[in-house]
């Protein structure tokens, strides 16, 4: 089947040239080998390289003109004084789309822009679009196909997709959620933005069944009015969470020299993002749990959380996290409190909210420490509910006890069945710990059967509200 879309060129191509390709470490032509190769991509790979017979064992082409057969999207690594010439022969060769991973243009210098442009007329006379220059690539794991910086190993196949006007720290921020099997499906850098923008992918991503949400990570928009036209009309079928870089003016001057970008006043930004219904990431960080709990969730319909926490400490912190987020921590009634007393809470364990599992002494009554989040989330009086301190620290040794080790499936039992109440309740549930996967046997194995374990306090409150702002606005009426 030919690709009908020319952004489908960039996403879902059936043959790709990289031109530039090798197998020196460290260079781009052997970055973007490595990730086709790193997926069982099932389109065909042509390497071109004038000084080599072949390339991770496939053969190359001293040029793109001798390959037999069509040819979707070519990627070019080769240097800047290179690319004119390179994309004069794709445009002969019938190339739909061109990635170009070269810098020093726009971004270097002034000069930069008029070579950019020159590149794009070019190409246009051949009816191609150009992605790039400044890039680190693009892949979409549903196609299995990976022509980018981000290693194979290290990226998770998701419904989120991510569009971003920078590549490198992304690649990271998904290497490190790896572990918490949190990723994107589908990721396009855009970088100097010479010809596709932003605002191109947010439309192609709109309609697109396979994506139920959307990451951003702007520094500037280059067409304001059509961003917002585009964005106010996908945010009404899906979320699309943005964080807007360059904000101050350190990092405004950083991204005039990293994207050729011009940043603006963080007020205007905000205000901008805002009339578009998109929801504005706090930090770079929160992009991608933020994401997932909005696709993942249920609405969150009010503002009133319910705590049940393993440390009384711990319960004081969260409360204050989540009111000066904006949320209420409330009293629960003389009724509910009645009932948890009567499930088997102690005196010296508080059932105003939070409430404290941790000194209830419950710790091996699983049935008991599930059944109290249940009467809580099912009271009407609250809207969510946050279980927190849960992961034994440590690793399981085969030294451990038994007794240590059921001690822990305990746990987990608890914890999937605290996480279940948000399907059996349709209201959210979330999960915290103070320990990564790699500090708690608990938070890993969890981690790894999908489930969310979230680290910091803040990260909670900060998911929560911006859950109830978007729902608030998503379904209408007054926020409770």
């Amino acid at each position: 089947m030919a690709v009908e879309n020319p952004l489908d060129a960039f996403l879902k191509p059936q043959a790709v040239a990289v031109i530039g390709a090798t197998e020196r470490p460290g260079a781009w032509g052997s970055f973007i080998m490595e990730g086709l190769l790193s997926r069982n991509y099932p389109g065909r790979i042509y390497p071109i390289n004038r000084n080599a017979e072949q390339v991770y064992g496939i053969p190359a082409y001293k040029d793109i003109m001798d390959v037999n057969g069509p040819i979707d999207l070519a990627v070019l690594t080769i240097p800047e004084k290179f690319a004119a010439e390179a994309i004069e022969l794709c445009g002969r060769k019938g190339v739909k789309g061109v990635t170009i991973i070269t810098a020093d243009f726009g971004e270097a210098y002034a000069e930069g822009k008029k070579k950019e442009k020159a590149l794009v007329d070019l190409a246009r006379r051949y009816g191609m679009r150009i992605l790039g220059p400044n890039i680190s690539g693009t892949f979409n794991l549903h196609a299995e196909f990976n022509a980018s910086g981000g290693p194979g190993r290290f990226v998770q196949p998701t419904d989120l997709a991510a569009i971003c006007q920078g590549g490198y720290a992304f690649y990271e921020m998904l290497a490190a959620a790896a572990s918490r099997r949190m990723g994107v499906g589908k990721f396009i850098h855009t970088g100097n933005e010479s010809d596709l923008t932003v605002t191109d992918f947010l439309e192609h991503f709109g309609p697109d069944s396979e994506v139920k949400g959307i990451m951003m990570y702007l520094e500037t928009i280059r067409d304001g009015r059509r961003f917002l036209a585009t964005a106010r009309q996908v945010s009404q079928v899906k979320p699309v969470v943005v964080y807007k870089a360059g904000r101050t003016p350190g990092s405004a001057r950083a991204a005039l020299s990293h994207t050729g970008a011009l940043s603006g006043v963080k007020e205007i930004y905000n205000g901008l993002l805002q009339q578009a219904g998109l929801v504005i990431s706090p930090t770079m960080e929160l992009l991608l749990p933020l994401s997932h709990a909005l696709i993942e969730r249920p609405p969150l319909r009010g503002r009133r959380v319910a705590i049940v926490t393993m440390g009384g400490s711990w319960g004081v912190s969260l409360s204050d996290a989540l009111e000066e987020a904006g949320l209420e921590v409330v009293e629960l009634s003389a009724k509910v409190q009645k009932k948890l007393r009567d499930m088997g809470m102690p005196r010296r364990a508080s059932t105003r909210n939070p409430v404290d599992i941790g000194a209830s002494g419950l710790f091996f009554e699983k049935d008991t420490l599930v059944g109290l989040g249940r009467e809580v989330l099912a009271s009407g009086e609250v809207d969510s509910l946050i279980l927190h301190g849960v992961g034994r620290p440590g690793l399981v040794h085969q030294e451990d006890t038994e007794e240590r080790k059921m001690f822990l499936e305990i746990n987990k039992q608890v914890i999937r069945e605290y996480t279940a109440l948000e399907k059996e309740l349709e209201r959210p549930v979330l999960v915290g710990s103070h320990f990564t996967p790699w500090e708690s046997q608990e938070v890993w194995d969890l981690n790894q059967e999908g489930l969310r374990i979230y680290q910091r306090l803040n990260e909670l409150a900060q998911i929560l509200t911006l859950m109830h702002k978007y729902w608030t606005r998503r379904l209408g009426g007054p926020a409770r």
